[in-house]
């Protein structure tokens, strides 16, 4: 049976210097079977046109993020959304167009990668339910089984909430990949998830951290007119949600 090799990534954000070298990351170490975006292309980052055109050329599956359905549907779904988040999203459609925002609308929710033994890595976003619901790390056995009841998962391989963990509940080995362009688990390195299937080992995950050039995602953004610039440098270099 052939091993199987499937890379990673979600929430660029916007960041296009973290994106490049997550993929360049990707690069060598590859080949891989599977190249997969979990969504959260452009909003809240300077440059979300090259970040999604750059996804768009290397990413064999491209998944929905929240913030993609936000931009495509320009907010209407939220509930009671902020000034400044709809500021962002109108700014973002406005740059990257009809053909973009409507592309976004067609992405899938998931994607399954099946090895011969019947075990299946499943990405998802968020969770296998929803686009918003945060799996957190401190949950519950049951808490994490009750959302991840209808997922065909071994391995559950998710971002939107930007931590990195790891953690394995009742056989189910559980995978946050956590955000290439806005990390905030305390780490300012972007951030990447590898997954590989073997006969004799079978699925093996692992969480990578790649250093990129903040500096110039700051200085990207100084110079864009991106609504809440301030904001965005602040969580850039806490790497936090504080």
């Amino acid at each position: 049976m052939s091993d199987i090799r499937v890379a990673v990534f979600s929430d660029v954000h916007g960041n296009v210097q973290a994106l490049r070298a997550v993929l360049e990351a990707i690069g060598k170490s590859g080949p891989y079977d599977e190249i997969i975006a979990a969504g959260d292309y452009c909003l809240k980052g300077p440059e979300p046109v090259t970040a999604l055109e750059i996804v768009r050329e290397r990413a064999t599956k491209m998944l929905l993020g929240n913030t993609d359905w936000d931009i495509h549907d320009s907010g209407e779904s939220l509930d009671d959304p902020s000034k400044r988040k709809l500021e962002s999203i109108e700014w973002s459609q406005e740059r990257m167009g009809p053909e973009r925002v409507s592309f976004l609308g067609t992405l899938d929710f998931d994607a399954q990668v099946n090895a011969p033994d019947g075990s299946t890595l499943h990405v998802v976003h968020a969770n296998p339910r929803d686009l918003v619901t945060h799996i957190m790390p401190d949950w519950s056995d049951g808490e994490v089984l009750e959302i991840a009841e209808d997922s065909p998962a071994d391995v559950l391989a998710f971002g939107h909430l930007h931590i990195a963990y790891e953690r394995r509940v009742n056989g189910l080995q559980l995978f946050d990949i956590a955000s290439c362009g806005l990390p905030q688990d305390g780490d300012r390195r972007a951030v990447w998830g590898e997954f590989n299937w073997s006969a004799d080992t079978g699925w093996r995950g692992t969480i990578h951290r790649e250093d990129y050039d903040l500096a110039e995602t700051i200085l990207h953004i100084v110079l864009s007119d991106m609504p809440g610039q301030k904001r965005r440098i602040r969580d850039l270099v806490t790497a936090s949600y504080a």
